[in-house]
């Protein structure tokens, strides 16, 4: 599973349970522990809301710049943990890190330190160094960026396209697209491996009988090379060995003082000791027993003489025969094992090779059934992702109405290459294109350049796709930028919607939105001396009234308190519907 496919939500999506942010820009040293629902982070305008969020991006694999080192720092920190309730998501995140075994809790540590004009980065994933293509990957499984950050997945085409197929329910659809594309893309690759087979036989059918005629003429068989250097020593010692063993045989019977002659007269004497002291037999018989033995042992030296004997010819043939094994060892193998092993190679592709044109024909009318089933379904697929682009567009065409955006035109567009290819995730090209105004022309979403405008249409997205969003934590900069009024409660309350299903976590500057919220935080930039520095404090009950008083303005202290109670009281109510997390 990757990280572009997560599955349908659960009540459990991934959430950032802890973070902390240590020397970025006038964050000093700040924690945040949100909560599940929707966490909005409020304050004055410079106080250093965005940075919060620039924090989270680092987190997730966005490039660092040395000017976002806090002045007079060595390093920044950001660390955070992202708790995963839900196994899959667990899984896919785990395989992008390259972890053993899914992990329930991911936890991030990114470092820049200074180096002149640029910034070394370093990135850890559990305590492991990672890289900064790893860290981005496995943060497209864990959040969302919306605002000016790229970090979005509805931006990219792979993330648009499973938006898509997500609102039309079709993801066990495309489960089986991918698994006949595999099939497919395999039979096809065997396919031009014996193709380019059949193009080459002819000229491999020559080399491999080259191989064969080789080797069989020469006809080498097992342990033969052992024997026959064997031999060729004696060969060349030949006439040493002669005259050692003929040395041998004269000294044992041929010579008159020879060991037998001897023997033979030690038995004649003994047998007439014999006579006169019985007791000297055993001697005498020994003597025979050695007489006898020396007797077997020359006539087997003459059989040696004789076995042996020298053959000029010969010496030659066996250096012969062994530089034709020393030629085809070279050629064939280091061993005359692997030599007779090649031989049966050659043999068995030969005849392999005989059956190849079947083979293509027969693999040729598979591939073609193959490719028949992977476009039947591909087709099934794509249709339904042209029924669920119209719902779609007509969806989100309302939701953007809603947030004062109803001159926005949106278009799925669903078509195909001519021909059609077979990729895994189906035949389709699927773009999100979008005219942010009456009368202009229809771009492709990423080229949306309003970061205000972006997260409202990516809010108005998120709503539409309803329960077949995705399941990662969401944050939004900018989402409020232009709007007010009713605008700003419908913003709120779609925030509050969507919140039922994710973590988010908004920076708003409007009271409407503000008073939507599960948690709270307030950032505050206070001046100390000669720096300044910003803090982060979850507000209370009374803290959220106080703040949410200061955000409406324009009205006496005590009747903007009352109002914002109210607010808070209101939008709470509006906001605890249907709530599904813990």
């Amino acid at each position: 599973m990757s990280c572009d496919t997560l599955p349908l939500l659960t009540a459990t999506p991934p959430m950032l349970s802890f973070l902390r942010i240590t020397n970025l820009a006038i964050l000093e040293d700040i924690t945040l522990e949100p909560g599940p629902g929707l966490n909005v982070l409020t304050g004055e305008t410079g106080a250093g809301k965005s940075i919060v969020v620039d924090a989270i991006g680092l987190l997730l694999g966005e490039r660092g710049s040395a000017d976002l080192l806090r002045s007079g720092a060595d390093a920044l920190i950001v660390e955070g943990q992202f708790d995963l309730a839900d196994e899959r998501i667990s899984e896919a995140a785990a395989a992008a890190a390259g972890l053993s075994e899914p992990a329930a809790e991911i936890v991030i540590r990114r470092e820049l330190t200074s180096g002149g004009d640029a910034a070394r980065s370093r990135a850890f994933l559990n305590g492991r160094i990672v890289s900064l293509a790893t860290l981005k990957e496995v943060g497209e499984c864990l959040a969302d960026l919306h605002g000016q950050h790229q970090h979005q997945s509805l931006l990219r085409p792979e993330g648009q396209r499973d938006a898509l197929d997500r609102a039309a329910r079709c993801e066990p659809l495309r489960m089986e697209v991918a698994a006949a594309c595999t099939s497919l893309h395999a039979g096809m690759l065997e396919l031009e491996k014996l193709s380019r087979a059949v193009e080459e036989r002819s000229q491999r059918e020559e080399q491999l009988a080259r191989t064969i005629s080789e080797i069989e003429s020469v006809a080498p068989l097992p342990g033969e090379e052992e024997e026959l250097r064997r031999e060729e020593g004696l060969l060349q010692h030949a006439g040493e060995i002669g005259s050692l063993a003929g040395q041998v045989h004269g000294l044992l019977s041929d010579d008159d003082d020879s060991v037998a002659t001897r023997l033979g007269a030690s038995k004649a004497l003994l047998d007439r000791l014999t006579a006169f002291d019985p007791q000297a037999a055993s001697i005498a018989a020994l003597v025979e027993e050695a007489r006898v033995g020396v007797a077997e042992a020359s006539r087997s030296v003459s059989r040696y003489l004789e076995r042996e004997g020298f053959d000029p010819n010969r010496l030659d043939q066996v250096a012969g025969r062994l530089a034709d094994l020393e030629r085809l060892k070279r050629r064939y193998g280091g061993t005359l094992d692997e030599v007779i092993a090649s031989l049966e190679t050659a043999r068995t592709e030969r005849a392999a090779l005989g059956s190849v044109p079947e083979r293509v024909e027969a693999l040729a009318e598979e591939v073609q059934r193959m490719e028949a089933a992977y476009m039947k379904l591909a087709r099934e697929l794509s249709e339904r992702r042209q029924r669920a682009a119209h719902e779609l567009g007509r969806t989100a065409a309302k939701e953007l109405a809603a947030l004062a955006m109803e001159g926005t035109r949106l278009e799925i567009l669903v078509d195909q290459e001519d021909p059609p290819q077979p990729h895994p995730s189906g035949i389709d090209r699927i773009g999100f294109w979008i005219a942010p105004n009456r009368g202009e022309a229809l771009k492709p979403l990423a080229r949306v350049a309003s970061g205000g405008e972006l997260s409202r249409l990516m809010l108005a997205l998120r709503n539409a796709v309803e329960e077949a969003d995705d399941a990662r934590t969401l944050i939004f900069d900018e989402v409020d930028s232009g709007i007010g009024g009713s605008v700003a409660d419908a913003v709120g309350q779609r925030l509050s919607r969507l919140a039922r299903r994710h973590q988010i976590l908004c920076v708003t500057h409007l009271p409407q939105i503000a008073a939507f919220a599960d948690r709270h935080f307030h950032v505050r930039k206070r001046t100390e001396g000669a720096r300044t520095r910003a803090t982060v404090s979850m507000l209370d009950e009374d803290g959220r009234v106080e703040e949410i008083a200061r955000m409406l303005g324009g009205m006496p202290p005590e009747t903007a308190r009352r109002h914002a109670a109210a607010m808070v009281g209101r939008s709470g109510l509006k906001g605890s519907r249907g709530r599904t997390h813990a």
